[in-house]
């Protein structure tokens, strides 16, 4: 999965629901629901504290809600996720952190 552009800043906090309808790279704290129609990359240095839906996810930082990914998860090394995963297509590197319940496939 390519990085797309930022579409916030570091250091950003964001209260509420975030919607997009391109790929996107969130570098924010969320307390909130991230809803996209296309790739997303949760960055780092993000927290999420909501649901990420999105066709396709690369989790590289923390989201506290659960994620939803129509395509692929990709959960790389150091990142955490806790309570849900549901995933057409699920990719787990050596050192993410997973706890929770997944349900992986059609």
């Amino acid at each position: 999965m390519e990085t797309a552009e930022p579409v916030s800043g570091m250091g950003l906090q964001i209260a509420g629901s975030v919607g997009l309808d391109q790929d996107g790279v969130i570098r924010a704290v969320v307390k909130g629901d991230i809803r996209s129609t296309s790739k997303l990359v949760i960055a780092r240095e993000s927290v999420v504290s909501g649901v990420v839906q999105a066709r396709d996810i690369r989790l590289e930082g923390r989201v506290e809600g659960g994620v939803e990914a129509t395509g692929q998860l990709w959960l790389v090394a150091g990142s955490v996720l806790r309570t849900s995963c549901v995933a057409k297509a699920l990719r787990i590197d050596a050192g993410a952190n997973f706890s929770g319940e997944f349900k992986v496939g059609e």
